[in-house]
């Protein structure tokens, strides 16, 4: 999808997760808005379709973090400036575009969405350092929100995201 200005209703948040917080159960289709972009840069946003789904990995498959949802997206990362790290729109069991990583930070939950297929087959590690994940900082009725970010060559891209249920 196109860049576009960045909406009002996607605002940055800077709410906490509390301790045993989860996606879990959060399966579904969403509305996915990245807002950002690198250093220097006019601000920028996309929007696409964010389908969320139960896992099929194993308990162990991104261990020590738990992996409740697996999916797919079809958003222009490169439109906001992140980069993509294989096709997050694949929708390869074994090699999903989108990964939901779960795990506790001190008393609080952190709730990882990793985009590319490429960093999210569990068989193959990376090791050039690429990235683009975005980091859930708060969920509601409608959805959830956070910042995101991004690096690949020792270039880095960040901003906040929207993904509100449709």
């Amino acid at each position: 999808m196109a860049a576009e200005s960045a909406p009002p209703e996607c605002q940055p948040s800077s709410a906490a997760l509390a301790g045993g917080t989860t996606l879990s159960a959060s399966a579904g289709a969403y509305r996915l808005t990245m807002v950002g972009g690198r250093p220097g840069e006019a601000l920028r946003s996309a929007s696409a379709s964010l389908l969320l789904a139960p896992s099929s990995f194993g308990a162990d498959a991104f261990a020590p973090a738990a992996n409740p949802l697996t999916g797919a997206t079809d958003i222009d990362l490169r439109a906001v400036g992140a980069f993509p790290i294989g096709d997050p729109a694949s929708r390869d069991p074994a090699a999903p575009g989108v990964v939901v990583l779960e795990s506790r930070q001190g008393n609080g939950a952190r709730i990882l969405l990793r985009l590319g297929a490429d960093a999210n087959r569990p068989d193959s590690p990376l090791f050039d350092g690429g990235y683009t994940v975005l980091e859930v900082r708060e969920i509601t009725a409608a959805g959830f929100a956070g910042d995101w970010r991004s690096a690949a060559d020792g270039t880095m891209a960040s901003g906040h995201f929207c993904a509100r249920l449709l």
